[in-house]
């Protein structure tokens, strides 16, 4: 009889440990998403929080320096710094200057291998949940932008793991902007596009900005003239009043900005040194995430100037060279993975003056990253120049790539069927109509896939959207 009982309850159990692996399979399927949305991932560019925490072990912000923080510095090494320099000349106040920037910037300072000297994370990254992607589809990957491109994309890899497990979607869709597109390129190196639908680029700077590899090459001044080009092209994108714009017109018109130009380049002229070997490079070249905008060309030299042979900074010399390569080969590794059915999509604003820091200005760019290198290689004409009568579409490939203003030809991007221009916009406006398509979009989506966003748009600031340039 108790033989018999055992027998019963073992069935039993049997049953209904059984019923219950069959419903777990169910709930899960039930828990897949079936809609026909990818996920998408966007990530985001530099200047995310970035915190440590103190003895106590309290939470604090080491980006952005917290305000009084920031003033407590300032009141304690200026006027020092300005007494130096009155009494002491260039040399002495160079550097009190240069110990006031370096203790405000101490908390994000980088070792000589590119790792954070302090215990710093970032902003957690959206929860990888079913409820966000049925909320907005939208998740936003945070890293630390300082740290080697690589380990953020070790850990955008980790995440798409999550929010594939947390949907049911095969596949993802990565829109990177700005230095998002560092690690999305660090990312399709390492990783391919086995778990990437679409990847769109979005003012990326997975090329380099002109202005860092200048920076890094010791190329450094102030135009008076730049300065007023760079605000009079900004403030119509960022959708400022017209009152702003008079005032900028009567500060060079009446000489003002020849006069602050001429000032800030004399400090540059006296003091560059000092600053870049005692800040510059102890600081921001040893940020991978940052060194890693100097664009292929600048390379090198940057290389040979910041960090010559010295042994101490092999590691870090390495971390760069591995994006370096990356960045050459951009091309190469996304059409790659392009053959393999991922879709690419390229967005690039134009008709801004770069930062008026150095060099020759007048390239045309989203008033930081160079319009040439987010777009992957179109070519441009100098700003407020159009291209001659005469000009000739540089490749011929059976379809007209250049802009209605002349200001660009698209046949020499990487992309030239599935790349847009959008006029008039900054690196901090956003094309929502535009991206919005995009992510919908089934598929590879080209210049000619629809009437509403050909390949050369124009931006409005004040609801970024775009629309068909005429």
């Amino acid at each position: 009889m108790k033989k018999a009982f055992k027998v019963i309850i073992s069935v039993f159990m049997s049953l209904v440990l059984s019923f219950m692996l069959v419903s777990s399979g169910f709930a899960t399927e039930a828990q897949a998403c079936e809609c026909d949305k990818a996920p998408v991932i966007f990530v985001n560019g530099i200047g995310g929080m970035i915190y440590s925490t103190d003895e106590n072990g309290e939470e604090y912000s080491i980006f952005p320096i917290e305000t009084e923080t920031m003033v407590s510095k300032i009141l304690t090494y200026l006027p020092p710094a300005v007494i130096n320099g009155i009494f002491g000349g260039w040399d002495s106040f160079a550097v009190s200057l240069d110990k006031m920037v370096t203790e405000l910037f101490i908390g994000m300072d980088c070792d000589n291998e590119g790792n954070s000297v302090l215990p710093a994370y970032a902003d957690e990254c959206d929860p990888a949940t079913m409820n966000e992607h049925l909320d907005d589809n939208e998740f936003n990957f945070l890293y630390d932008w300082r740290l080697d491109p690589y380990e953020s994309a070790a850990k955008l890899d980790a995440y798409i793991d999550e929010i594939i497990e947390a949907t049911g979607h095969e596949k993802v869709i990565i829109n990177a902007y700005s230095e998002g597109g560092e690690i999305a390129l660090a990312y399709f190196d390492a990783y391919g596009s086995e778990k990437v639908e679409m990847f769109i680029s979005q003012c990326s700077a997975f090329q380099g900005l002109t202005l860092i590899g200048k920076l890094f090459t010791n190329d450094c001044s102030v135009d008076a003239n730049q300065l007023a080009n760079f605000l009079g092209t900004m403030m119509p994108a960022a959708n400022v009043d017209d009152g702003v714009t008079t005032f900028l017109k009567v500060l060079k018109y009446t000489g003002i900005y020849h006069l602050l130009t001429a000032v800030v380049n004399k400090v540059l002229d006296e003091c560059f040194d000092t600053i870049y070997n005692g800040f510059a490079k102890d600081v921001f070249a040893c940020m991978p995430g940052v060194f890693n905008f100097v664009p292929a060309e600048y390379f090198d030299d940057a290389i040979d100037m910041v960090f010559g042979d010295d042994p101490e900074y092999a590691v870090l010399v390495e971390k760069l060279t591995r994006y370096h390569n990356a960045q050459v080969n951009a091309e190469k590794i996304l059409k790659a993975e392009q053959e393999k059915g991922m879709a690419v999509a390229v967005v690039s604003h134009y008709g801004c003056y770069p930062l008026p820091l150095v060099g020759d200005m007048s390239y045309q760019s989203d008033a930081l990253i160079d319009s040439a290198n987010s777009s992957g290689g179109a070519t441009f004409a100098p700003m407020g120049q159009p291209f001659g009568s005469d000009y000739k579409q540089e490749v011929s490939d059976g379809h007209n790539h250049i802009a209605p203003d002349g200001s660009v030809d698209a046949s020499t991007c990487m992309f030239p069927e599935s790349t847009w221009f959008v006029s008039g916009f900054s690196h901090w406006c956003y094309s929502t109509n535009l991206i919005e398509w995009l992510e919908a979009y089934d598929g590879q989506p080209t210049v000619t896939s629809n009437p509403e966003f050909p390949q050369f748009l124009v931006g409005n600031p004040a609801d970024n959207t775009v629309s068909a340039m005429k």
